[in-house]
């Protein structure tokens, strides 16, 4: 049996949440739901009345570009493994990772089928560091600390880090830490947004429990979960064990230098139509509802 499991970051608007669960039940997934512990339960609750929807009770207080976020990541996979070891241990399954504010680019029976097809492939569309498209290749998530939320306390961080050089406790600064302690490995971004396979998220969870050392190098890097899961798995997979698809699984879209992908609108579903991305993300029907409505009208066909 082979079952489709999603793991939905989600911070606001639970309607939105419920449509998207509405799109995506094919009787066929289970949905482990991570509510940002800042946000109230209750009213999602009230809402989600679905046997095949749980919520991830270690929840985590996340922020962006914070390790929060991977370990929000971690903890649903924890959660999923536990669930799948005690109620389908038989099973293959798939860690399909989304947000609150994605929706689906193909039909159920076509992500299905398809990833029902590549049972043992993770989809992971990552890059090694230096990567062109990341000012300074992105060596400056890890050439300093980011103690403070990078968007409202810029200044606080650059203070708090010249302060640290001037002092020369330059060798605490993660990049130092992470080539002496790890000088074989290297560093590797990649889009949060990854299909893996049931092995590798073992493999993950394993990796994750047994090295301290490394996951502390992660928790003051700017946006680690677009780094911390490629750089563990693509160093720790010495034997290359896993089969990953570098292809990325949705469309998104940046403008001009912003931090944070745009919403979506029709011309960029236009435009990307014919390639072979399974969701797309963001969508929020206060703001793109038109949008909203081409993409339902994409997988009705």
């Amino acid at each position: 049996m082979y079952i489709k499991v999603y793991c939905i970051l989600v911070h606001k608007n639970p309607l939105q949440l419920k449509n998207l669960l509405s799109i995506l039940d094919d009787e066929k997934s289970l949905f482990f739901i991570h509510l940002d512990k800042k946000v109230n339960q209750i009213e999602y609750k009230m809402i989600l009345q679905n046997s095949n929807c749980h919520f991830v009770k270690n929840r985590i207080a996340c922020s962006w570009g914070k390790y929060s976020l991977v370990q929000a990541a971690l903890n649903t996979m924890k959660e999923v493994q536990d669930y799948m070891n005690n109620n389908y241990s038989s099973s293959n399954y798939h860690f399909i990772m989304l947000s609150g504010e994605d929706l689906p680019l193909k039909t159920n029976c076509y992500i299905h089928d398809y990833l029902e097809k590549n049972i043992k492939t993770s989809l992971i569309n990552y890059w090694k560091l230096p990567y062109e498209n990341w000012w300074n290749g992105g060596f400056f998530r890890f050439e300093s600390f980011y103690f403070f939320d990078y968007k409202k306390f810029k200044k606080l961080n650059y203070w708090v880090n010249r302060i640290i050089k001037k002092i020369h406790l330059n060798f605490l600064f993660p990049l130092n830490r992470f080539r002496k302690y790890f000088p074989s490995f290297q560093i590797y971004g990649a889009s949060q947004w990854m299909v893996l396979s049931k092995d590798l998220v073992a493999f993950v969870i394993e990796k994750n429990n047994s090295n301290p050392k490394f996951n502390s190098i992660f928790k003051y890097v700017l946006a680690p979960d677009e780094l911390y899961f490629a750089t563990l798995i693509l160093n720790y997979d010495l034997e290359q064990q896993f089969v990953i698809n570098n292809n990325p699984t949705h469309l998104v879209c940046f403008e001009g230098l912003e931090a944070s992908p745009k919403y979506l609108d029709v011309q960029d579903l236009e435009y990307n139509k014919s390639a072979n991305l399974l969701f797309a993300r963001k969508f929020d029907p206060h703001i793109n509802q038109k949008t909203i409505d081409f993409a339902y009208k994409m997988i009705s066909k």
